[in-house]
């Protein structure tokens, strides 16, 4: 069993061979190999966050399962978090605070980590907001304009937004807030400005939440702006062919037609990395912005629907 150490830290590396994306022929090692080297970047986005674990240690082509709970036989080094359940007991997530540990999952078969939208010093009250948008009829182009336009009613509103391509389907903008609002007021708050631009632009988008309402419209999916709900972390792998990666990406680069959802994989995204001059969400942190005015600013425009 080969062993790779991370200063005091020990992970114990095994069966690298076995095939997770067959098609690819990429393999367990391919994976822990990528979060190696793209740890110390990852770890920017996931560190103080609990997260939920997509395992598929079969591959992509069986059957995966989520995991919140960290395990008796997980390292004591690995850093963890109580948090209680609705009802009875409590889940001890997982913390990803170092390489050690996003390896040590990747070990696991944990091919994509899903994030909190809020840190362990204040779980209800996050310091991010996401609108997901998810093209009801494969369209990628469509995502891109909806994209476009929710930036610019958002810039409207003095809000400043990050998109990312999901490696999925669609892509996900992002907006850095204070933490001064719980879950329950934040969710409001995207709920109304999603039912509002889908006022706006009924021929585009839907906050239908049955796929037979939706037609061919771009569903925007505000529901993950909850307390306890995930989304895929930012250079995180989904488990589709190729191993695509979730890509933080500039607003100049979703006008760009030739972006597609799955565009970097863990083959190319390096080179992506190395070639650009600047991280397209460089300060999303110092950027948090505080919503009390335009929460204001947003129930006048309801009004005047």
């Amino acid at each position: 069993m080969e062993k790779i150490k991370f200063g005091k830290y020990v992970v114990e590396i095994s069966n690298k061979d076995k095939i997770l994306f067959p098609k690819a022929k990429l393999t367990k090692g391919d994976l822990i190999d990528y979060y190696r080297e793209i740890g110390d970047q990852m770890i920017l986005y996931t560190q103080d966050r609990p997260i939920s674990m997509v395992r598929y240690p079969n591959g992509i082509k069986k059957k995966g399962f989520y995991q919140k709970d960290a395990q008796d036989y997980f390292p004591k080094w690995i850093k963890t978090k109580k948090i209680k359940k609705q009802k009875d007991g409590h889940v001890d997530y997982v913390i990803i605070d170092n390489v050690a540990t996003l390896v040590y999952l990747a070990n696991l078969a944990t091919i994509a980590p899903h994030l909190w939208l809020s840190r362990i010093d204040k779980l209800n009250y996050p310091d991010r907001m996401i609108f997901d948008l998810d093209p009801s009829d494969g369209e990628f182009k469509n995502i891109r304009k909806g994209a476009l336009l929710i930036k610019k009613k958002l810039d409207e509103l003095k809000i400043k937004s990050f998109p990312m391509i999901t490696g999925s389907r669609g892509i996900h903008v992002v907006v850095p807030i204070k933490r001064e609002k719980n879950f329950d007021w934040v969710r409001s708050f995207a709920t109304d400005f999603s039912e509002l631009m889908a006022g706006l632009h009924a021929d585009i988008f839907t906050t239908a939440k049955r796929k037979s309402k939706r037609k061919k419209l771009i569903f925007i999916d505000m529901l993950r702006n909850a307390f306890g709900q995930t989304s895929v972390a930012p250079y995180g792998v989904r488990p589709k062919e190729n191993a695509p990666v979730a890509t933080p990406i500039s607003w100049d680069e979703v006008s760009d037609s030739s972006l597609k959802p799955n565009k970097y994989t863990i083959k190319t995204i390096f080179k992506r990395l190395s070639s650009l001059k600047k991280d397209p969400w460089k300060g999303i942190d110092k950027s948090a912005q505080s919503l009390k005015k335009a929460r204001k600013q947003l129930d006048d425009l309801i009004g005047d629907m």
